[in-house]
């Protein structure tokens, strides 16, 4: 124990970052002080995140009434992230309501890191494009309300489209709100820092303001001309489903073989062509096409080509280069022939896997017990495949694969 503590914190760091859990961690904390000093500090935490991404624990469904119809359904019992996701379900809140009463009257809109972001009409018979926004954690019941966006800023938003739900419908919204985490550069041990951005989709325009929680105050983004998102058969600008990865969320415009990207840490928006990977392919939805975090920091673009003569569904796997268009076909691989007609899209994708949603078989039809929807993961390597979870329900909303427990600096117990 003497040459250990002998050894400098820097080089303390490096060791415990091997650790392989943070149960572990907790263990090789607390066999003596040296330890226990490097491995509380935020700075050791954050890079001990980023050097062990968490794992997915499973699905959360948002069903047609609203925050109060929203489950989470933990990985089954064969999946190495059974036991922490169990005991997630058990402990925290996926009702949300701890949140300001009603709790029905939240809507889930987002879910990042363990984070949820939820918001409610401010008042009834309100905007459904402003609205009262919450971020918080389920586990351990905490959150935190947003100010409003200011009246100087809401004033150039006029007559936005319906981006989710229908007009008169109670859940329905005219914005796209979602989390950009930014645990990296947390301001303290309790509260990591986060960011929320707030996009409208006018006639004629694109409108975006972005929230730091350290500053508080919202600021406007500057989106790409209207041009060069539409074209002459799109009055307005329509978008597709959000992916993201390395700090870019990306989104399909409508009608068009264009993405639309933001980079967060540039806080920039860019258009990038990606008619060379859909060429010749139906896209008749937007969970088609999905992005992968690769480790050595390129993109990862999945195509899904469904609508083909033979039935069956193509997973098609691309090397993404940034501002170019250079793009490299790395593998393609088609799945199983009766999922042929069950496949409903692409989720997610955490760690070198993508999580895919399934249709019930057709055999159960007819079987009200056995109808269901199936996720399952597919390991981008080794191209196998595994069950992940399962819902009963087939109404769904919207399904967030859920990683993580909530960013906390502070030390792990026992």
């Amino acid at each position: 124990m003497a040459d250990l503590a002998a050894l400098t914190d820097d080089v303390l760091a490096e060791i415990l970052l091997r650790v392989t859990s943070l149960r572990d961690l907790a263990r090789a904390s607390a066999s003596c002080a040296s330890f226990h000093r490097v491995a509380s500090s935020p700075r050791f935490l954050r890079r001990f995140r980023a050097f062990h991404p968490p794992p997915p624990l499973g699905v959360f469904c948002c069903y047609p009434d609203g925050g109060g119809g929203s489950q989470f359904h933990p990985a089954l019992s064969l999946h190495p992230s059974a036991p922490a996701a169990l005991a997630l379900a058990r402990a925290a809140d996926f009702s949300f309501t701890f949140l300001p009463p009603p709790s029905r009257s939240w809507l889930v809109r987002d879910s990042l890191d363990g984070r949820f972001l939820l918001d409610r009409a401010a008042l009834a018979g309100g905007s459904n494009a402003f609205t009262e926004v919450a971020v918080c954690d389920p586990l351990f019941r905490r959150y935190r309300l947003l100010p409003p966006i200011p009246d100087e800023l809401a004033a150039s938003v006029e007559n936005p489209y319906v981006q989710r739900g229908g007009d008169g419908d109670l859940q329905s919204r005219s914005s796209e709100i979602f989390l950009a985490s930014r645990g990296d550069d947390g301001v303290n041990e309790e509260d990591p820092a986060f960011t929320v951005i707030w996009m409208a989709c006018c006639r004629g325009k694109l409108v975006a303001f972005y929230f730091k929680s350290e500053s508080q105050q919202w600021r406007t983004l500057s989106p790409p001309e209207h041009y060069a998102l539409s074209t002459r058969r799109v009055m307005g600008v329509r978008l597709g489903q959000r992916n993201h990865a390395h700090g870019c969320f990306y989104w399909m415009v409508a009608l068009t073989h264009r993405w639309l990207v933001l980079d967060t840490r540039r806080m920039e928006f860019s258009i990038v062509d990606i008619s060379l990977v859909l060429s010749g392919r139906a896209m008749m939805f937007s969970n088609q096409i999905t992005t992968l975090e690769s480790r050595d920091g390129r993109t990862t673009v999945v195509v899904s080509d469904v609508f083909r003569s033979d039935k069956r569904c193509v997973l098609y796997f691309y090397a993404f280069m940034y501002f170019s268009d250079r793009w490299q076909l790395l593998n393609r691989i088609t799945l199983p022939e009766e999922w042929g007609y069950r496949f409903r899209g692409i989720i997610g994708a955490a760690e070198g896997y993508l999580f895919l949603k399934l249709d019930h078989p057709k055999e159960n039809l007819d079987d009200q017990v056995e109808r269901n929807v199936e996720y399952f993961w597919l390991d981008v390597k080794t191209m196998q495949l595994g069950s992940f979870c399962r819902t009963s329900s087939l109404t769904v909303n919207e399904a967030y694969l859920y990683c993580a427990f909530p960013p906390s600096l502070s030390l792990p117990c026992i």
